[in-house]
């Protein structure tokens, strides 16, 4: 990543540099400006990518209510493909149902692995950005009628 630094810096560092005043008070401030510039880029670019996301259930009863949600948390596990199909790895949520995948950017197959009939959700594919984390949430179906 290149170091962007302040018109105000350079402009003391020129000053400095044509003064001929390399003293250590005129080298600790450039560093220290530096640095400042240095840490506001890193902070405010993202050092992962990858997908992270909820998996919930629903129905979890039978019949609705009105003001009480017929979903839940639901702890899953996701095989996880590349564009071409081929397995990269293995995901499962904690308890809430949230999980956090660090993967480099590009094309990705999330396909829930279940059991049995039910419950069951459906692939969904998800692209990864050049910077942060895709968000997904899968809603799996109880089965419940």
């Amino acid at each position: 990543m290149p170091l962007m630094v302040s018109r105000a810096v350079m402009v003391s560092v020129l000053g400095l540099l044509a003064s001929g005043n390399t003293g250590m008070a005129g080298a600790v401030y450039m560093i220290t400006e530096a640095r400042a510039q240095l840490a506001a880029n890193v902070e405010s670019a993202p050092n992962e990518t990858g997908i992270s996301g909820r998996a919930r259930i629903r129905p979890i009863r039978p019949h609705a209510t009105i003001a009480e949600p017929n979903l839940a948390p639901y702890q899953a596990k996701f095989d996880v493909l590349d564009a071409s199909g081929k397995a990269v790895t293995t995901v499962e949520t904690d308890t809430d149902g949230n999980f956090r995948l660090s993967l480099p950017p590009g094309k990705y197959v999330l396909r829930p692995q279940t059991p049995g009939p039910y419950p069951r959700a459906s692939e969904q594919t998800v692209i990864v950005p050049s910077k942060g984390f895709a968000q997904v949430q899968v809603i799996f179906d109880s089965g419940i009628r």
